[in-house]
Formats: C-alpha cells, sequence, structure tokens
C-alpha cells in the first residue's frame, strides 16, 4: 500500500492539477503524519475496540480511499482535486494506523514463546511489499494509467477482508477489557531503554526512506544506470532483509534482542559508510554500492525484527497484560511511520547541500547513535 509508486503518482497529477510543490509535499506526507498520531491512541483503546474489528475497519477504509482515490483525476483542478487528496489520504492514514497497530498487538498474544519470529515474517511481508510494490506499479500504470494501481490495491484491500473475517472470528473474545491506567503509560514512555529502542525502530525506517529520493539519483548520475538496472540495486535492499529477517527472529528467541539490535546500528552505520563510498576510502564503484545495499539490508533487518520483542519485555516489566501489547504496538508502527516520513525529507535535505557519498556519511552518524 505505502512506497514510492502512490507517491510518484501523486506527485504527476498533483502537478497537472495545479498544486504547487509545497501542496503535493503536503498530500503525501499526510497519510504517514496520521499514523504518527493515531497509532498510539488505537494501541491504547484496542482492549476495548477489539484487535478483529480494528483490523478490519483499518483494511476497508484503506481500500475504500485508494478506490475513490482513483478517481479523482477526474475532479477539477485547484483546491477541490487538492481537497479530495488530502481527505482521502488522511482517510488512508487513519485506516494504515488501525491495520498496523492491530496487527502488531495480536503478535504476543497468538505466538507468545515466538514473537522475535513472528516479527520477523511480518518484516519479511513488507520487504516483499516494498520490493514489488515499485515495479508493479509502474507497471499498471504502464498498461491502465493512474486509476488502474489504485483500483487493484483498493480492491485486493477489499478481496482479503473475506479470509481475514473468517479466520479471526473468535479473536475479540478478549474485547471490552480495561485499557492501561494512565499512570502505566506515563511509567513506560519514560522508560530510557523503552524510548532508546523506539528511537532504533524509527531509525530503521528512516534509513530505508533516506534511499528513495537520493540513491535513484546519484547511479543514475555516477553510473549511468537505466530504470531496470536501479530496481535491481533497490532490490538488494529487500532480498537480504528478506532472506534474513525470519533467521533474525528465531535467534532473537533463543538468545534474546539486545545483541542483535547493537549489531545492526554497527553494521547499517557500515553500509552508509561504504555505499557512496566516502571520499577518503575510494572513488565510486558500482561494485561497493552494491555491496553496501546489502549490507544495509542485513543491518536494517537486526535493527527491526527483534526490537519489537525487546520493547514488549520492557514493558510487560511494567505491567504484563495484553493492553501492555497493544500500546507497544501502537508506538512501534507510530514511530516506524515518523521514520518513514522523515527519512525522505532527511535524504533530500542533504543531498540539496551535498553530494551523495558525503550525505550518506553524515546519516552513518545518524545511524550510529543509538549503539
Amino acid at each position: 500500500v505505502h512506497g514510492p509508486p502512490p507517491q510518484i503518482l501523486h506527485i504527476l497529477q498533483a502537478a497537472e492539477h495545479g498544486a504547487s510543490p509545497l501542496l503535493t509535499g503536503f498530500i503525501i506526507s499526510c497519510a504517514p503524519l496520521c499514523v504518527v498520531i493515531l497509532s498510539p491512541i488505537f494501541g491504547y483503546y484496542i482492549p476495548q475496540l477489539g484487535a478483529r474489528f480494528m483490523l478490519l475497519s483499518g483494511v476497508w477504509l484503506v481500500g475504500g480511499s485508494y478506490i475513490l482515490m482513483s478517481f479523482v483525476v477526474s475532479m477539477p483542478s485547484g483546491w477541490v482535486f487538492i481537497m479530495f487528496c488530502i481527505l482521502l489520504r488522511l482517510t488512508e492514514g487513519v485506516g494504515s494506523a488501525m491495520f498496523a497497530t492491530s496487527l502488531y498487538a495480536q503478535l504476543p498474544e497468538l505466538f507468545p514463546h515466538s514473537v522475535g519470529t513472528m516479527s520477523g515474517l511480518v518484516s519479511v511481508a513488507g520487504c516483499i511489499g516494498f520490493a514489488i510494490g515499485p515495479p508493479l506499479g509502474g507497471l499498471l500504470y504502464s498498461v491502465g494509467g493512474f486509476k488502474l494501481p489504485f483500483l487493484t490495491v483498493g480492491g485486493f484491500c477489499f478481496f482479503i477482508l473475506f479470509p481475514v473475517y473468517f479466520l479471526m472470528r473468535g479473536s475479540d473474545t478478549g474485547c471490552k477489557k480495561q485499557v492501561l491506567s494512565f499512570r502505566t503509560v506515563v511509567k513506560l514512555l519514560s522508560n530510557f531503554m523503552f524510548l532508546l529502542l523506539v528511537v532504533v525502530h524509527g531509525l530503521s525506517m528512516a534509513a530505508w526512506g533516506f534511499f528513495y529520493p537520493t540513491l535513484e539519483p546519484f547511479l543514475s548520475s555516477q553510473f549511468h544506470l537505466d530504470t531496470k538496472q536501479t530496481g535491481l540495486v533497490f532490490l538488494s535492499l529487500s532480498i537480504m532483509s528478506v532472506l534474513c529477517g525470519p533467521v533474525i527472529g528465531k535467534l532473537a528467541d533463543k538468545f534474546g534482542s539486545r545483541g542483535f539490535t547493537i549489531t545492526g546500528c554497527v553494521v547499517s552505520a557500515a553500509s552508509f559508510f561504504l555505499v557512496g563510498p566516502a571520499h577518503f576510502i575510494s572513488q565510486p564503484q558500482l561494485w561497493i554500492t552494491v555491496v553496501a545495499t546489502v549490507i544495509f539490508g542485513l543491518g536494517s533487518s537486526l535493527m527491526f525484527v527483534p526490537n519489537f520483542k525487546a520493547m514488549l519485555a520492557i514493558a510487560k516489566s511494567v505491567e504484563d497484560t495484553e493492553a501492555t501489547s497493544a500500546v507497544v504496538s501502537g508506538v512501534t508502527s507510530s514511530s516506524l511511520s515518523l521514520g518513514e516520513f522523515i527519512g525522505p525529507i532527511i535524504g533530500g535535505s542533504l543531498t540539496q547541500v551535498m553530494d551523495f557519498p558525503t550525505s550518506a556519511l553524515v546519516s552513518c552518524v545518524f545511524s550510529s547513535i543509538p549503539c
């Protein structure tokens, strides 16, 4: 659902319908910002609303917003087009916050002894989506124009409502339970280690976001790669995460999460050090850049996959209830969306004032902060 294809299509159509670059940026960013704000709120109230209800409602809202979004190209240019785009993106953000928060909240309840492994599998699913989203979105756009990618994604969301509805029947038997007290929430959010892990979670997604506006121009200008070749380099980012995610999750279940998270921060920082590479190491070479992206895929998995389990363990030490898992899920979803929002901004801003190797070196410093 998320990622480059809808953003690129919004940019194209917004420009044609009279939206300024500032308004176009707001149209794109209002959905992840909505997730940042609402995910902790939804996480807090999951015990009363029920995870199944929230998951189904979220998928329904996202699917409906995408189907309706396909028709905005027929609206008059100017403020009518802009306001409907913003309204639908906000609706998408509400739905995304609901289903993402619900998804993570159910992992500890459904798989109490393998939270790390299941978190790894969820990470794999996300990486597969990021890998196939750009080429699939581009293919659908080339075949059917602006409408077809949105109609396809929206239709698929409605399709999966049916298996989710029946497979999760009975999973809301525990709803209407008591939410966490305000005092417990404050105690949790004032825990230094918990907040540090939240920062790591956000940085893992911000690091991904850094590459979206920066890596493609660097590859095309420095190595003269075409669109397909650039796509293969981006694919290497996801493939390593897909291969390593479940293994890292299983190892984290067995040996604990802390060592993996620290190692992930170091490996991710090293990948930013090499992806340019830094000017004092070597001149830009394609094989070094590709190896660095593969290393980054490993490092981001080490940062991301064990993190939810570690945050959950800290939260359970404060108060061990189902409501605790729901709150952690909301904070997790919020931190990821915040990283998704600020990553491209940081990357784009840095490359405005310095070249790609130097901007990656600066990002290396940010990645190593939690260490």
